[in-house]
């Protein structure tokens, strides 16, 4: 029976030596009953959600305690499997070779094989069989670059979340037809010319990343509430292209409320007439961000994002990041001042995040960073605290109906603030769960 080969800082999956038998079947599976856990009365379940804290390589020891432990244990082991590159094909073979395991793999990610060494011809056989066996898969990646989605098709699973460099041929269309759970999805491969995907295919897909010939195929008449735009060459960062992109993203029926671009920027003006082009078509998006994956964000570019911001009608979060240290955004005292600027020319703006640095919008207090929110949340706490005792140890003989009037319409306003600053967190979670944050 296979088993996992760790250290302790090793986490790859490697099937190399038996533990004792081989893996349980669900008919051979003990029942819970005394001694069914090496002499415990513990229900499976339990046992399971048990294990679920434990490190990879104490799993492989609590494997070898008695049968019921190394089944729970395998389940728990293979249920995320991540091979390292080097460890592709040994991982292919277990999961062929071994349903049961298969069977327990939630998330399976596998990089490209053929980038690293020359594999046997019976590679993507080999693949197909795993794959057959992964039943349960929930969230696959599989960065392989090519034709090669016939190998995927009649696969039993139902993903929910995908990203692939698979090519889009008439067999990844296919296979698309078959995904009929499919929420999330990163497609990064070869966009072949005349495809066309079923209007009744991919229903339930609400978030995708992708560049601008795959959005134009996947978003239209679909309910497409987030995208990311992949422009990572310099010649597409174009107010042309950006107006086409974000005029086919309007016609998704989401509708689209959260747009990430991630560019290539090179000149500030071509950069600033791109992006105002951005909320010509999509004027009631929700959450914006920008990612710099080459070039410099200038202050002539952030100085002039009012006349980008402007056009939005209902925008409340912003991200901007970039890869390069040293430009603008990571120049902290130039950006201490963006957010209220901004706020200005976008009266919706309520939460600003600028590489490392993030601002949110307080009525009361004006735009403070997210230790200053964090601060106010527990200054108020202690205010209420001591309002509370104060009317608690109070003498209602001596409290006039003006005092008692006026302490009700405090707490009103005091709990409308509160619920307030509580919806600023949770929006700004909402954004950095949507874009990763700074």
């Amino acid at each position: 029976m296979p088993s996992v080969m760790h250290d302790a800082e090793d986490t790859r999956i490697v099937p190399s030596m038996e533990i004792n038998s081989r893996p349980q079947t669900h008919g051979n599976q003990s029942q819970d009953g005394p001694g069914a856990h090496g002499g415990l009365s513990v229900p499976s379940e339990l046992i399971h959600h048990i294990l679920g804290y434990l490190g990879k390589a104490d799993l492989v020891n609590t494997a070898i305690v008695c049968p019921s432990f190394r089944s729970v244990s395998q389940r728990v082991i293979y249920r995320n499997v991540e091979p390292a590159e080097d460890m592709v094909i040994p991982c292919l073979k277990c999961l062929s070779s071994y349903p049961y395991l298969a069977s327990c793999a939630r998330t399976l990610i596998l990089s490209d094989a053929t980038r690293h060494y020359d594999v046997f011809s019976n590679f993507f056989n080999l693949l197909r069989r795993a794959l057959l066996n992964t039943s349960s898969l929930t969230d696959l990646t599989l960065l392989l670059d090519g034709p090669y989605a016939r190998y995927l098709l009649g696969c039993s699973f139902r993903l929910r979340s995908l990203t692939t460099t698979l090519a889009w041929d008439n067999d990844f269309i296919t296979w698309m037809s078959e995904q009929t759970e499919l929420r999330n999805a990163m497609f990064g491969g070869k966009f072949m010319k005349h495809m066309v995907l079923p209007s009744d295919t991919l229903q339930k897909l609400t978030r995708v990343s992708a560049s601008p010939l795959i959005l134009a195929v996947v978003v239209p008449n679909r309910k497409i509430k987030e995208v990311e735009l992949c422009l990572l060459q310099q010649e597409l960062f174009k107010d042309d292209i950006l107006n086409t992109a974000s005029n086919i993203l309007s016609y998704s029926t989401g509708p689209l409320t959260a747009l990430q671009i991630i560019a290539y920027l090179s000149d500030t003006q071509d950069a600033l007439a791109a992006l105002k082009a951005i909320p010509n078509n999509l004027p009631k998006l929700n959450s914006f961000a920008f990612y710099s994956s080459d070039g410099a964000v200038s202050q002539e570019l952030l100085n002039a994002f009012p006349d980008f911001l402007c056009g939005f009608e209902c925008l409340r979060s912003l991200t901007l990041m970039s890869r390069n240290k040293a430009d603008s955004l990571h120049d902290k005292a130039f950006t201490a001042g963006l957010a209220s600027r901004w706020h200005k020319a976008c009266p919706s703006l309520q939460s600003v995040s600028l590489a490392g640095s993030i601002w949110l919008h307080n009525p009361r207090h004006g735009w403070v960073t997210l230790a200053d929110l964090e601060r106010l949340l527990r200054d108020r706490q202690g205010l209420l605290l001591s309002r509370q005792k104060y009317w608690i140890e109070a003498d209602p003989k001596t409290l006039s109906l003006e005092e008692v009037n006026m302490n009700l319409e405090e707490d009103k306003e005091e709990a409308e603030h509160g619920n307030q600053m509580q919806r600023q967190m949770n929006m700004l979670q909402d954004s950095l769960l949507q874009f990763g944050g700074p």
